[in-house]
Order: structure tokens, then C-alpha cells, then sequence
């Protein structure tokens, strides 16, 4: 199996309970299993962690060679048929926007185009609201509901430390 990772997945790992300091074998496990094209994160992911400014910044721009990887063709069309869809699918301008322009389109199109699983620590709406007379989701796009709705797998930083057994010492 080989996983695309979404910003949550570091960030979070960062802020709340895999610092640096705490938690360095989680840090050096992603760098392995990048380095052996196990998980990969799209360049947009890169760019949302530069915001930081942080030691979270520094870590992803000194791995960006190995952690980070361009849209390629294939990824550029999974993009556009996930922007179409949401689009379409999601009533809230706001929110589609808010969505279109991040990240999160990013890592569920290189999965869409590379049979990736997707990790995230976004959680998913149980259901979506639909407005029934517009035929359209209602409130914010979610990761885990839209890959739902391109059959893609998703899975928790949790359960990608479980599936590759990595050691956090």
C-alpha cells in the first residue's frame, strides 16, 4: 500500500502529541517510508506548512526532495474531475472555495490518479446535509466525504502508524 498524506497529518503530529523532541522516530519513519515511495504529500501540502514559519516549516522544506511531489498530468485531471464535482455537489460558494483553494483537493487527486490511500486527521460528516431542493450538499467539504464519493480509501494518522508499524522512540 502506498498513502498520501494531508497537512493535518503533520501539523497535528507537530502541535499535539508527536513533537519533534517527544516523538522522533515518527519524524524519521515518515523521511524512510517517503524515501522508499511508500507516502508521498503534493507540493500544495509543502506550501500550507511553509505558512507556519515554524520548526515544522524548516523539517518539511530540509525533506521536500523526498516528502513532497508535483502534480503530474494525471493528477491535473483527477483535480479537475474533483473540482468539477464539488463544483457541482456543494452549495456553499464559501465553503467550495475555501476547499478548491487549500490542499485537500490536491492529496485526494494524487490518490484519485495513483491508487493511493489518503491520511488525514480531518474527521468526516457522518452524513452530508442535502438541500432538497438544490439537489446539493450543504456546510464544509470534508477529505473523508469526498473521497468517499470517488471510492478512495481514507485512513487516520493512527492507523498509518499501525499499518506500517512505525516506532515512535
Amino acid at each position: 500500500m502506498k498513502y498520501c498524506l494531508d497537512t493535518s497529518v503533520y501539523t497535528q503530529a507537530n502541535r499535539q502529541y508527536y513533537a519533534f523532541d517527544l516523538a522522533p522516530g515518527f519524524w524519521n519513519s515518515l523521511k524512510s517510508h517517503a524515501t522508499d515511495e511508500i507516502l508521498i504529500s503534493p507540493t500544495a501540502v509543502l506550501t500550507e506548512l511553509e505558512k507556519g514559519n515554524d520548526e515544522l516549516a524548516k523539517w518539511a522544506k530540509d525533506n521536500r526532495d523526498i516528502l513532497f511531489s508535483e502534480p503530474d498530468v494525471k493528477i491535473v485531471e483527477s483535480f479537475r474531475q474533483i473540482a468539477d464535482f464539488i463544483n457541482l455537489r456543494y452549495e456553499s460558494e464559501h465553503w467550495v472555495r475555501l476547499f478548491l483553494d487549500g490542499a485537500d483537493p490536491w492529496v485526494i487527486a494524487h490518490a484519485k490518479a495513483h491508487d493511493l490511500i489518503v491520511v488525514t486527521m480531518e474527521g468526516s460528516k457522518g452524513s452530508e446535509e442535502l438541500n432538497l431542493k438544490t439537489k446539493r450538499f450543504q456546510g464544509k467539504v470534508k477529505i473523508p466525504n469526498v473521497c468517499g464519493h470517488f471510492g478512495i480509501k481514507c485512513i487516520s494518522t493512527f492507523e498509518l502508524i499501525r499499518a506500517l508499524k512505525i516506532v515512535l522512540r
